[in-house]
């Protein structure tokens, strides 16, 4: 147990600025939105005293709220009470508290410091129970050493973050893997779509007649120097990918610590992940595209439990990019209760015009409708079909199932191939659906769903025969105990 604590002043700083942060772009707009007064200087003094008043308050917000903010650990709580006027208190028994995350910020490093993020399993998604945005590792430490007291676990080594020499490392990636995984992740998309959200947001600002005169212009030197144009932009796109992902990823590393599996990543800020066993729900394994011609899969732990950021898919991966022929006596490693196997119980062939059907009718249609409304150019938009009759033959020869004792795999694609191993007491529905065509058929699709921090995880296998659903449903049923297959 410790005494009232306050946290370190940097977190005032932090507090400010993350105002200041909220309140950027909308000064922006109001910067040069205003009818450019501000910007021709015809309100004189006037927006710095605003601005100045208004950081005076923010920087005072900070300070008050830092000064007000105390925690302590009391009769097997962590109790922390903050506010001016209206003061909170929040009391968190240390038996309920899930996991101590921590992460280290480039501000943190300097001054020895950590941002500690408390779970428990009632957190809301995107939200932890609690943060203490500034405290020294040491105040950290001795937390988490007092949360394996209340737990009563046998070594005190089991939550303790910080002690790496204790730690089983399972699983690392070095550059040439962080470089691989953005290479092929398709996060040079995700740039350009962030670059067009914002020209989108910046066209009463930005020049756009000139810079569209300007492009015409290039146009005509050639079609050569338009798509050298574009090739600069794509290469632009996979390069800021491929720094993002150093930036996120530099450092990644899985390792066991008692029953806790620990993921740690990130160059400017390094965050570490507790997810305990107990917690986990599935597993997912994804190929896409590109990783699956060259033997390459990224594994996603499914979890009730840990904080995750609101909005960060990639939090949770287990193992980014690893191959194939690897995977299994790693993940067996890290967690030996899931069964890995690439044979499967495939389809019908009767359920392979369902899957043709499926990703042909609506591409067809699309492409239908452009070609009579921008014709002769919109029947370039046929091109896809083909695309799209090779994508729906491609999800017919990749669905398939599995059942090993208590495990339930099953296999299916979209973009990329899914595969999610779920073990039956974790499942937390299952059901059959049929439509009138599947009927006809003797068919039917199989859903399975697993409770997660982020949201139901839902898996499927479509177009199955319509008494191997049922079999499914049937070894899902509780006392149903059925040998290998």
């Amino acid at each position: 147990m410790f005494k009232k604590r306050r946290l370190h002043p940097l977190s005032a700083l932090l507090h400010v600025g993350g105002l200041l942060k909220n309140a950027f772009f909308p000064l922006i707009v109001i910067l040069f939105l205003n009818g450019g007064n501000i910007v021709k200087g015809n309100m004189g003094w006037m927006p710095l005293l605003i601005g100045g008043g208004i950081f005076g308050l923010v920087f005072v917000s900070g300070l008050i709220r830092w000064w007000r903010f105390t925690y302590r650990v009391e009769e097997g709580e962590l109790r922390i009470e903050y506010g001016l006027i209206f003061r909170k208190k929040r009391y968190i028994p240390l038996e309920r508290i899930q996991s101590l995350d921590h992460s280290e910020g480039i501000v943190h490093r300097p001054f020895g410091l950590v941002k500690l993020s408390i779970e428990t399993a009632a957190s809301s998604v995107g939200n932890a129970e609690a943060e203490l945005t500034a405290i020294r590792l040491s105040e950290a430490l001795e937390l988490e050493a007092l949360l394996v007291q209340a737990h009563k676990e046998e070594s005190e080594s089991l939550l303790i973050q910080g002690h790496e020499e204790k730690r089983n490392y399972l699983f690392r990636m070095d550059t040439k893997d962080i470089m691989l995984m953005a290479v092929t992740s398709g996060g040079a998309g995700v740039v350009l779509s962030g670059v067009a959200v914002f020209l989108s947001q910046a066209t009463d600002i930005l020049p756009m007649g000139w810079m569209y005169d300007q492009l015409i212009q290039w146009i005509r030197f050639g079609f050569f120097l338009a798509a050298l144009l574009v090739f600069g932009v794509f290469v632009f796109a996979y390069g800021f990918s491929i720094l993002l992902a150093f930036i996120r990823y530099a450092g990644f590393s899985v390792s066991l610590e008692g029953e806790d599996v620990i993921i740690t990543r990130g160059l400017l800020e390094k965050k570490q992940i507790t997810v305990p066993i107990n917690r986990i729900q599935g597993i997912r394994v994804d190929e896409n595209m590109l990783r699956q011609p060259i033997g390459y899969v990224s594994v996603t732990l499914i979890s009730a439990g840990g904080t995750v950021d609101k909005g960060s898919e990639h939090k949770w991966n287990l193992f980014p990019l690893i191959k194939k022929k690897d995977m299994p006596a790693v993940l067996k490693s890290v967690l030996p209760e899931y069964q890995w196997n690439d044979v499967y119980n495939k389809a019908p062939k009767r359920g392979r015009r369902r899957y043709l059907i499926t990703y042909t009718l609506f591409p067809l249609i699309g492409s239908a409708a452009v070609s009579i409304f921008f014709f002769p150019y919109g029947l370039l938009s046929m091109i896809s079909f083909p695309l799209f009759l090779v994508l729906g033959d491609l999800a017919f020869r990749d669905a398939g199932w599995r059942i090993d004792n208590q495990q339930l795999t099953l296999r299916s694609r979209s973009w990329s191939r899914h595969t999610f191993l779920m073990k039956k007491h974790r499942i937390q529905s299952a059901r059959i659906t049929q439509t009138i065509f599947q009927k006809n058929a003797d068919l039917g699709s199989v859903r399975c769903t697993l409770p997660s921090g982020q949201g139901p995880a839902v898996a499927r296998c479509f177009h199955l025969d319509k008494d191997t659903a049922e079999e499914i449903l049937t070894w899902y049923k509780p006392g149903y105990h059925n040998e290998n297959r």
